[in-house]
């Protein structure tokens, strides 16, 4: 028997390319792998980091953004508050602007310097009687020709009230009015008395065209003798009268 010597040659070469052909497989697979995990790995940092960039640029933002937000309710807290202020200073402004126009139109009390003082006769009611030159018109938002007017409320009766009140020195809240009358075509008298001290006046006030009323006599009186308080007084009299004689017929 004889060997055939190609066939013994073709046998080894046959599993040669094929342990080359499985070699070659598993190389190219491992190079596949290898360059899918390095463009996994590489995309992952790539987009990794971005991520990141992007995280930490919000985050940044976010507190930029609550500073805003913090700036604008602090802004409209100011806007708020400013009409508030505005109006608290027109309020202030328009009071002191009425408090001196108060000082303005009224009159300051004058000097006792230029007064003159007569004393009552001991016999009358009148305890002195004092006359100021210095005296001037309290002013008079009325218009010519004057007419005389007592009402309460009214501008002549506002006006007579201040005079009194200017000759006197005393408060118009201190004061109670008991009689206005005529004392001539373009005077009159007023009795008064003062809450706190009791004491009693009788004051003359000259009407002046176009400047109001101005003092020009004070009588400081023992007693009140203005026909008002008399009747109030003598209502009281009867009336304890009455009730005497019930109690007595009783």
């Amino acid at each position: 028997m004889g060997y055939d010597l190609n066939k013994l040659y073709e046998g080894p070469r046959s599993e040669r390319r094929n342990k080359r052909r499985k070699v070659n497989r598993i190389l190219n697979i491992l190079i596949v792998l290898v360059v899918v995990l390095i463009v996994f790995f590489g995309g992952k940092l790539i987009f990794g980091d971005k991520n990141v960039e992007e995280t930490a640029v919000s985050e940044d933002s976010q507190p930029s953004s609550n500073e805003a937000s913090k700036a604008n309710d602090e802004e409209d807290s100011q806007k708020e508050e400013e009409p508030a202020v505005d109006e608290t200073d027109k309020e202030t402004e328009s009071n002191s602007e009425k408090d001196v126009e108060q000082e303005e139109t009224s009159p300051k009390p004058e000097s006792d310097d230029e007064a003159v003082v007569t004393e009552g006769d001991s016999e009358s009611n009148v305890v002195r009687t004092i006359e100021n030159p210095a005296w001037q018109p309290i002013g008079t938002e009325q218009s010519e020709p004057h007419t005389v007017v007592y009402e309460e409320g009214s501008t002549d009766r506002n006006e007579i009230e201040k005079a009194v009140s200017y000759a006197t020195a005393l408060d118009r809240s201190d004061m109670v009015v008991w009689w206005l009358g005529r004392n001539g075509e373009n005077s009159i008298t007023a009795t008064i008395s003062s809450k706190s001290s009791k004491q009693v006046y009788r004051v003359y006030l000259d009407w002046v065209t176009n400047e109001g009323w101005r003092p020009v006599k004070i009588e400081e009186l023992k007693e009140n003798d203005s026909p008002t308080y008399k009747g109030n007084n003598s209502d009281d009299d009867e009336s304890d009268e009455n009730e005497t004689e019930e109690d007595e017929t009783e």
